[in-house]
């Protein structure tokens, strides 16, 4: 055997060793996420049903429909013309800065992108009192960071900063970009649950010595108070943290390559966490289409495998178009359903009835209603966050 072949063989080798491992790379991130989205639990509050309230807990149950009578439905109807309500901007989509020649001060040109009232608005936006715990960091004289402060805590911090020319900015190292101060919130809730004691210490101790290193001032909210309402409002998440599953069984394995067809062909798309979404414009998935077994999707598998079954998921609260998106992907389930000869199942294998489904409608508008009346609208910004 000449080296050429030698080495065209070692090649071919490990071409394949990188793909298994990217697989198995990605099958393992996948197998993750699903646990921790499952990783909480509290006593059903709707319809007396199991449900997956993915808050705090250990026991992975999802919202099943009401079963009235084992009536299902045999032929979809055509997915109506529909357009989901686009959720409010992320603050995070805040325009990209323009590319700038070296000759060009970085402060004045980042800080004209910054200066109109309306970016100004979301980047304070970013942080909210009533989701954050805000220490304030004021400089004794304008400051250059050699490096953004890091704290080791659970929840999700974010910084934002002055500058010297009074203009709030993600806080970021770039050069010439002086501080004035910095505002970093730790937010209080999400679906790990509230802020501890313990955490909410913690995290006042490191910016305190992050302070006293750059030889500033700090100020924080009253603790008690923040530990209170971050109780509160972590017990109004966990009444309407939702993810309703309907099972897609078929009578016979459905082939992966007509699956990736019909799937976007119905306009989902595989997604890095082995799923298939419906997004809307701004990327925000709606509603999800996984193996029933949690083995993830990839190019790969979906050419020569076949799958038992699968599972449609609703994430309720991250929906802007509640109850109007539901329906578009119930009606997708349908027509899977009439595709591959399969039936609506729920997680005991009994056939979902559109008596029960109408039920569920019903609970969902009445948790959108709550959500509207307590100020967190489904797939707003606050809801995101609250129940990423």
């Amino acid at each position: 055997m000449s080296e050429l072949q030698i080495g065209l063989l070692a090649l071919g080798a490990a071409v394949v060793g990188l793909v298994y491992g990217f697989n198995v790379l990605q099958e393992w991130r996948f197998r993750k996420k699903t646990r921790q989205a499952f990783a909480r639990h509290h006593d059903d509050v709707l319809l007396n049903v199991p449900k997956n309230n993915v808050r705090d807990g250990v026991k992975a149950t999802r919202l099943e429909p009401v079963l009235v009578d084992a009536a299902g439905t045999d032929n979809a109807p055509e997915a109506p013309d529909f357009e989901p309500e686009l959720p409010p901007l992320d603050p995070h989509d805040l325009p990209e800065l323009p590319r700038l020649d070296d000759d060009i001060d970085l402060e004045e040109e980042t800080d004209f992108a910054f200066d109109s009232a309306d970016h100004q608005a979301l980047v304070v936006a970013m942080l909210d009192p009533s989701l954050d715990f805000i220490a304030e960091v004021v400089f004794h004289q304008s400051h250059e960071l050699a490096a953004m402060p890091r704290f080791n805590v659970a929840k999700r911090v974010q910084i934002i900063g002055r500058t010297e020319k009074g203009l709030w900015k993600p806080a970021e190292i770039l050069p010439g970009t002086r501080y004035k101060q910095l505002n970093i919130g730790l937010q209080l809730v999400d679906r790990g649950g509230a802020v501890t004691e313990q955490e909410l210490a913690s995290f006042c101790q490191q910016v305190s010595r992050f302070a006293d290193e750059h030889n500033a001032a700090v100020s924080f909210p009253q603790r008690q108070q923040k530990l209170v309402a971050a109780r509160e409002l972590d017990r109004f998440c966990s009444e309407v943290d939702m993810l309703i599953g309907i099972n897609i069984v078929p009578r016979q394995p459905i082939d992966g390559a007509r699956l990736r067809s019909f799937s976007e062909a119905g306009g989902l798309q595989l997604e890095p966490d082995g799923a298939f979404h419906y997004l809307a414009d701004s990327g925000n998935s709606l509603y999800s289409l996984a193996a029933a077994d949690q083995t993830p999707f990839s190019y790969h598998n979906l050419l020569d495998h076949s799958f038992a079954a699968l599972t449609l998921l609703f994430d309720v609260p991250r929906v802007a178009g509640g109850v109007e998106v539901f329906d578009r992907a119930l009606e997708f389930a349908q027509q899977l359903a009439h595709e591959f000869d399969a039936q609506l199942v729920d997680d005991n294998h009994r056939v979902l009835s559109d008596v029960g489904l109408t039920r569920i409608r019903d609970q969902l508008q009445h948790i959108y209603g709550s959500m509207d009346d307590r100020g967190i609208a489904p797939g707003s910004v606050a809801a995101l966050r609250l129940f990423a």
